[in-house]
């Protein structure tokens, strides 16, 4: 997200067959190191109710706490990613009160959030806090101090269960889900920067056959990568990052995302999050890219967001990452993305429901 401070947006799965109960604020509280992916602190969490009767739990959005002053700036930042196919929104400040403060902190930017909410015609049904998210630790509501009690361990949550049974990892904060993506060793980068420098002095192609040459190296990466054998070597990542160049390559890698969540899309996750760490710029806003859209599809919308930093840095002329930023800033859903695979009329790099291993087929 473009703004002065740090904001995160995620998208819940509907289709999980579980449920977070929105009825009991400590159960909730505790679920939200779960849905963010990293346990929040100093921040403040909205959370779409999405359905019939706002049961479901929508779109989550997290940003820092603001500044005094800049309340209502940020409510209005936060409006739309939260509105979409929302009913009604969750407020849930996390951070400590001022010493000797009797009240939660940051009731101002509850207040500005069910100001500017109700403008929309989302009703603020709930406003909650807590200092942090472990076990034990108080929760209040803003409006009645007679609501409260103690949160339960979040690790015993529904949504603790889903995350773990899906291979997911929580983190312990934001900027250690962060790390996730810091760049290799410089004087690494700097090697392969002139290799592909020599490379590129060759001509770019953008023709059939190297489409056929980028889409049997991709191939050949993800089937190593699914089976625990692909290396991070200059040759690998200079042949990678020349295929991912071939734009009608890249259309095509975005159809490995689907289905969200599935078995090879996370294969090809983890090879795009491995190329981003090891490809230099602008190079490397290739596969920080596809690394975003397949987060996103999947609902992980903070991490694609930090993926598209990355990508944006490195490449500040990426169109697919200017797009997809603008996406996740209004809180396009998740299904309305994974669109973006599903009309690519390029040749995909794998079909889904393919028997053998991507390499089987890859000439």
């Amino acid at each position: 997200m473009t703004s002065s401070s740090t904001t995160d947006f995620t998208s819940t799965d509907d289709d999980t067959g579980s449920t977070v109960d929105l009825r009991d604020p400590g159960e909730l509280l505790a679920a939200l190191p779960h849905l963010l992916g990293f346990e929040p602190v100093e921040s403040l969490i909205l959370i779409g109710h999405r359905g019939e009767g706002g049961k479901r739990i929508g779109n989550v959005v997290r940003a820092d706490l603001p500044e005094p002053g800049g309340e209502v700036a940020l409510a209005q930042r936060l409006l739309d990613p939260v509105a979409q196919d929302s009913v009604a929104v969750t407020a849930a400040v996390v951070g400590r009160r001022r010493p000797g403060a009797s009240v939660p902190p940051s009731g101002s930017a509850v207040a500005a959030v069910g100001e500017v909410f109700a403008r929309r015609g989302l009703p603020l049904v709930h406003a909650l806090w807590a200092p942090e998210i472990r076990a034990g630790a108080p929760w209040r509501c803003y409006e009645d101090a007679c609501c409260s009690g103690h949160l339960p361990d979040p690790q015993g949550t529904v949504m603790a269960a889903i995350t773990t049974h899906a291979g997911l990892v929580t983190h312990a904060s934001r900027a250690a889900m962060a790390r996730q993506l810091d760049p290799v060793d410089p004087e690494v980068l700097t090697r392969r920067t002139a290799l592909l420098r020599r490379r590129a002095a060759h001509g770019r192609q953008d023709d059939e056959a190297a489409f056929r040459r980028g889409r049997a190296a991709i191939r050949t990466a993800l089937a190593r990568t699914r089976d625990g054998t692909f290396t991070v070597s200059d040759t690998e990542v200079v042949e990678l990052a020349a295929a991912l160049a071939v734009p009608s390559v890249r259309d095509a890698c975005l159809a490995t995302a689907l289905p969200a969540g599935g078995a090879l899309a996370l294969v090809a996750e983890r090879l795009w999050l491995r190329l981003t760490r090891h490809t230099p710029a602008p190079e490397r806003a290739q596969p920080a890219t596809l690394l975003a859209y397949s987060a996103y599809v999947r609902g992980e919308g903070a991490f694609a967001g930090m993926a598209l930093e990355v990508a944006r840095e490195s490449d500040p002329e990426h169109l697919l990452a200017q797009l997809l930023s603008q996406a996740l800033d209004h809180g396009l859903p998740p299904e309305t993305i994974a669109g973006l695979a599903r009309t690519c009329d390029v040749e995909p790099i794998w079909e889904h429901g393919e028997a053998g291993t991507p390499e089987q087929s890859a000439n």
